[in-house]
């Protein structure tokens, strides 16, 4: 691991020439959750999601360091409750591994936050796997784990769910 004395970051929004450094994060951080098999993007998509409409997808801060490597990016995107209002969900956040326990990694949660009270978002979410580390960085910031709390459950519709119910 390297020292952060020894390394220069930039915390900066994303470009689509990013795509392909941050779609390579993309495949450690689904290695590091173990869901590697679940991958169907590559950064074709992610160009086109994010950059090549008038409504992009998501929005991605990432990470550099002063020669030009993407070592973390945070990749989030604007939601609405129906509650409260404008909502920020960070759907990923990742930094390599030879990087971690330096800060960049708060360093690009603050920004999304930050993002998300200047646009006066209500909420910030996010979810985390149970056994990752991180869990304990998120509740030191404050973070309510609303699985405990509200008791809230997560479900999803996969493609081939949805596939089944229209075919």
């Amino acid at each position: 691991m390297l020292k952060c004395s020894e390394i220069n970051v930039t915390i900066r929004r994303a470009k689509k020439e990013d795509m392909v450094q941050v779609y390579k994060l993309i495949r450690a951080l689904a290695e590091f959750e173990r869901l590697e098999d679940q991958v169907k993007i590559d950064a074709s998509v992610l160009e086109k999601d994010g950059f090549d409409s008038e409504n992009p997808a998501f929005t991605c801060l990432v990470a550099e360091l002063s020669d030009g490597h993407i070592m973390g990016y945070a990749l989030y995107f604007t939601s609405y409750s129906t509650w409260l209002g404008r909502s920020i969900f960070l759907e990923d956040l990742y930094v390599q591994a030879a990087y971690r326990g330096n800060g960049i990694g708060k360093q690009l949660f603050m920004a999304v936050a930050k993002i998300a009270h200047e646009t006066h978002s209500k909420r910030m979410d996010f979810h985390c796997l149970s056994w990752n580390p991180a869990v304990r960085f998120y509740k030191s910031l404050g973070a309510i784990n609303l699985t405990s709390t509200e008791k809230w459950q997560m479900f999803r519709l996969d493609s081939e769910c949805l596939d089944k119910l229209f075919s």
